[in-house]
């Protein structure tokens, strides 16, 4: 995912330089599938982790089938609206993009058809997030790790600051915290498991 967060943001970059055209959709086309495919992956990786961590109830193959099944569906769902959706040019101060909904405030010039498409709702960031919140908990109080607990706190905070105010920069740095909370607490979890 940091990965595809770079690719992400380089695609904003160029945007308004290569111009609207079939290579940007392209390029955007790729940006939305990698999202789709790869963030719900993170929901097995929860479930992985806490059997790790020695979690009675995530060493059982319902609960980990449980995590796999919740990761399908995600990717399914989020596939099924993406391809029953179209795609639009998106602008915001300079950047140019393809999204699937023009919003008032993503609208590329006057003749913008506002309200145009389909908003795909980030459902399954909201839902990972909130679960790695939970499970962070759960960790805090088991072996004293606070990090993935406080770390996804605060990438929420960013999560939550209005796409129409900042053009999602702020979301684009919570994703690499998350990120980085989600590989500490991995390690931290390898690490602990070897001392016991």
């Amino acid at each position: 995912p940091l990965l595809l967060l770079w690719y992400d943001n380089a695609v904003i970059g160029i945007g308004s330089t290569l111009g609207e055209g079939a290579l940007l959709m392209n390029l955007n086309t790729v940006r939305f599938l990698a999202h789709y495919i790869s963030l719900p992956m993170t929901f097995i990786a929860i479930g992985a982790m806490a059997r790790e961590a020695g979690f009675r109830l995530a060493r059982r193959k319902s609960v980990m089938a449980a995590f796999c099944l919740l990761a399908v569906y995600f990717i399914a769902h989020d596939l099924w609206l993406f391809s029953q959706s179209g795609f639009y040019p998106s602008c915001f101060a300079d950047t140019l993009r393809y999204t699937t909904h023009i919003a008032e405030y993503t609208a590329c010039g006057p003749d913008a058809e506002i309200g145009a498409g389909r908003s795909i709702p980030p459902i399954p960031a909201i839902t990972l997030t909130n679960m790695l919140i939970v499970f962070g908990l759960f960790l805090w109080r088991r072996t004293g790790w606070k990090w993935l607990t406080l770390g996804s706190m605060g990438a929420m905070v960013f999560f939550a600051v209005p796409y129409a105010q900042t053009g999602g920069i702020f979301g684009n740095i919570g994703e690499p915290i998350i990120s980085a909370v989600i590989i500490a607490t991995a390690v931290h979890i390898a690490k602990h498991r070897q001392s016991a």
